[in-house]
């Protein structure tokens, strides 16, 4: 409507011209109450004032202010706005509080299972998810109550809502576009193998909602376990990382170079992590560049060199060029031998076994005080009943009842997230050298195997970066420790026997 009288009415900025419009060829708007204008007063009040700037007669039906007085109609319609604002305002809380208890509704409810005796209870959420139904789920009905003194409805009328399940239909297709997209295929590619929806902007929305994981993020609370799971976690992480390296990229932001697609695909180990840091006090990213090789020797040369001292034309950098095999065996020699050892490891698993004893005691004892409170919230709960069953309806009483079931439902989750993270008994006595020795077992053999992909993850895990000089470098290394507790160490890399054209190193 706006975008019509936009196109047909030009803005006056004369008050008398303005005045001799409305008088001469008379047009309104007529609407029943003025918060169906807008849904706030600034809104509201910003569309009625453009209207008359385009000498258009705004009617409000309801609650017009028409004293004859200028000034004071004025006040009444800014009263008017403001109090239209606050009824929306708690229409909106009302249904907020509303959607927000249906979505934490398990199928232990009394009143559910009172209107569908053949249910078998599991304790989990009945997946009642307000909004359209996600691509792999569908929809179905399910009774959860009666209507009572509802306004428009009939008392005892079948309370009917919608619950999501998994759809056989798509649930497959749908897995497979996150496997898919985990390995590094493009939407494009993943749309014509799945065809999923009939356009590939619609994947960008599908690989942002995380309620493949079996989770649900609504009104600002997490809820585990909401549906079946379609995927796991790791995967959903995966991709909303791969997401924001996008949107940082498409920001014109700069990219890490680990974090580089053609880093990130690489064939070769070290790929994203050597840097040139000849010049002091600065470090230029190094590529992998390949001649080929000497008469007689089969295979190219493969080696890094410093990208300022190739754009510059060694103009701003005189760094040589590294042997890429040389400089690749030297690495995991070094971590072999030297970094990836009990005598290194013995005092980070320490660490983590005292951290995961301190955290299960802090558990247990918050979860002996939440289960308090659960205690006492509940024994309200049947004071509150009991005194519905007495009196009968009340809205103070329904009042009360709502936000009892709130807390216990905060106090419920709170206790399964506590539960989650308490250690289990002899949980932290398994973390022993024999796990440890286990460990770099695997690790080692991801190092040295013939999978390159698998060899990059496991190296990315320890290699920072590591920094060329003319004649020595510099690895920095770090245990696999959360970003918050990232501490690099560094070890002397001899570089002296690099020469170029040649695959001996000197450690």
């Amino acid at each position: 409507m706006l975008n019509d009288l936009h196109g047909r009415f030009r803005r006056i900025n004369d008050r008398y011209k303005r005045e001799k419009l409305a008088r001469e060829h008379p047009f309104g708007v007529i609407f029943w109450k003025s918060n169906r204008l807008g849904r706030d007063a600034i809104e509201a009040t910003n569309i009625k004032s453009d209207l008359r700037l385009r000498g258009i007669t705004v009617v409000d039906l309801i609650t017009a202010a028409t004293t004859g007085i200028m000034a004071v109609d004025s006040i009444i319609e800014a009263v008017q706005t403001t109090h239209d604002e606050m009824i929306l305002e708690d229409i909106s809380t009302s249904a907020k509080r509303g959607l927000a208890q249906l979505v934490g509704l398990r199928d232990t409810d009394e009143t559910f299972l009172s209107h569908n005796p053949d249910w078998q209870p599991t304790g989990g959420y009945l997946g009642l998810m307000p909004g359209g139904v996600p691509t792999g789920f569908k929809g179905e009905r399910v009774q959860i109550g009666v209507y009572e003194r509802k306004k428009g409805r009939q008392s005892g009328e079948p309370r009917i809502v919608q619950r999501i399940v998994p759809d056989p239909e798509t649930w497959e297709r749908c897995r497979q576009a996150w496997e898919m997209r985990t390995q590094g295929s493009t939407i494009g590619e993943i749309h014509r193998t799945t065809r999923l929806f009939r356009t590939i902007n619609s994947y960008d929305t599908f690989f942002a909602n995380r309620i493949y994981t079996g989770d649900l993020v609504y009104g600002g609370k997490l809820y585990e376990n909401f549906v079946p799971a379609l995927i796991p976690k790791a995967w959903y992480e995966d991709v909303q990382k791969h997401r924001a390296q996008r949107a940082t990229k498409m920001q014109g932001r700069a990219l890490s170079s680990v974090d580089e697609p053609g880093s990130v695909g690489s064939a070769y180990l070290l790929s994203g992590l050597v840097v040139c840091g000849v010049k002091e006090d600065e470090e230029h990213p190094m590529h992998i560049e390949s001649i080929p090789g000497k008469k007689g020797k089969r295979g190219n040369y493969v080696y890094f060199i410093c990208t300022t001292r190739k754009n510059t034309r060694k103009g701003a950098c005189q760094a040589r060029r590294i042997s890429m095999r040389a400089l690749e065996r030297t690495v995991l020699d070094l971590l072999v031998e030297h970094i990836l050892t009990a005598d290194n490891l013995r005092p980070l698993v320490r660490e983590i076994r005292d951290a995961l004893m301190s955290q299960s005691g802090e558990a247990n004892t918050r979860v002996a005080a939440i289960e308090a409170q659960l205690h006492e919230v509940r024994k309200a709960i049947d004071n509150v009943i009991d005194s519905l069953e007495k009196m009968g309806y009340a809205p103070e009483l329904q009042r009360r009842y709502d936000v009892r079931r709130q807390e216990e439902e905060t106090l419920l989750h709170e206790l399964a997230s506590l539960k989650a993270v308490r250690g289990k008994p002899g949980q932290t006595a398994k973390l022993n050298d024999e796990v440890v020795d286990e460990w770099i077992g695997h690790i080692r053999s991801a190092l040295q195997g013939e999978d390159k992909q698998v060899a990059r993850r496991a190296l990315h895990q320890f290699v920072a970066k590591i920094v060329i000089k003319q004649k020595t470098g510099m690895l920095y290394y770090t245990f696999p420790l959360p970003d918050e507790l990232y501490m690099p160490s560094f070890r002397n890399l001899d570089l002296r026997g690099f020469e170029p054209l040649t695959s001996t190193v000197r450690l």
